[in-house]
Parts: structure tokens; C-alpha cells; sequence
């Protein structure tokens, strides 16, 4: 009879732990994550972010600037579970505080300037960028004609 021996990487050794951890605890939800999905976008007058936050409370985000970096930080409360209501057997919506540092890549206007708002659970951000890190602006020289005199 021969014996064989399997080996798994190194980062799939611990989930089995975890799974049996999970299973002995009962957790079947996942915590939300520190970060969220966004998109930064560019243009020549202004930074766009845009990040994915359905389910959150808009009055719970808090955005800030400073240093060149842009936070967004908030809380997405957890439903108490009545066990007179029933018992969940999937639960995947998640719930905790969530928090994402952007390094922003040019120099932004006055913070006074920064926009907010959320629409169908996207957040969208709009910083202007400043004058001098706009792409310089062509300037069209305009030339007088000159008439050419004969003597």
C-alpha cells in the first residue's frame, strides 16, 4: 500500500482553520471590508471619485481632506436579530465601519471647493484641481498685417 502525500501552499493551509473556527462559532456572515470598491477619474479641471455605497446611510459618511489625502470613513449599522422572527441561515449583507485613504495625484483647489453627493448608492466626489496643475493653455498669437511699402 503506498502513501501519498499532498502538499498545499501556504496561504490555503490556514482556511480550513478558519472554516471549522466559522463553523464552530456559527459565523456565516463576513465583516465588512476596510476598503470599497471606487474609480478616480481625471480630467484637465478635476479629480472624480466615485465609490460604490448602497445600503449606507449618507448622513454616517464622513469625507475629509488633508494633506493631499482624501478619507471617507463611515458606519453601516448591524439589524438586531429577534429570535422570535426567525433564524438567518445565509446573511450576507455586511455591516460594520468602513474606512478608505486616497493619495490624491495632483494638487487640489481650496477644500472649500470639494462636492459631495450620493445617487443610486454611488457616492461622487468632484475636486477641482488648481490653476497652475491644469495643462497650460495654448494662446493664439494674432498678427497685424503688415503692408509692405515701396519706394
Amino acid at each position: 500500500m503506498a502513501y501519498r502525500i499532498t502538499r498545499y501552499p501556504y496561504w490555503r493551509r490556514g482556511s480550513n482553520l478558519e472554516n471549522m473556527i466559522d463553523r464552530m462559532f456559527d459565523l456565516d456572515s463576513e465583516p465588512l471590508p476596510s476598503g470599497f470598491p471606487l474609480d478616480v477619474l481625471e480630467t484637465d479641471q478635476e479629480y472624480t471619485i466615485k465609490a460604490s455605497v448602497a445600503g449606507f446611510d449618507p448622513e454616517k459618511i464622513e469625507i475629509t481632506y488633508d494633506d493631499n489625502t482624501l478619507s471617507i470613513r463611515g458606519e453601516v449599522s448591524d439589524e438586531t436579530v429577534d429570535e422570535e422572527k426567525g433564524k438567518y441561515h445565509i446573511r450576507e449583507r455586511r455591516c460594520g465601519s468602513f474606512y478608505r485613504a486616497i493619495s490624491m495625484p495632483g494638487v487640489i483647489d481650496p477644500p472649500e471647493q470639494i462636492t459631495a453627493n450620493t445617487d443610486n448608492g454611488v457616492l461622487t466626489i468632484h475636486l477641482p484641481k488648481k490653476p497652475e496643475t491644469q495643462p497650460p493653455r495654448k494662446i493664439e498669437v494674432k498678427a497685424k498685417k503688415v503692408i509692405d511699402q515701396k519706394d
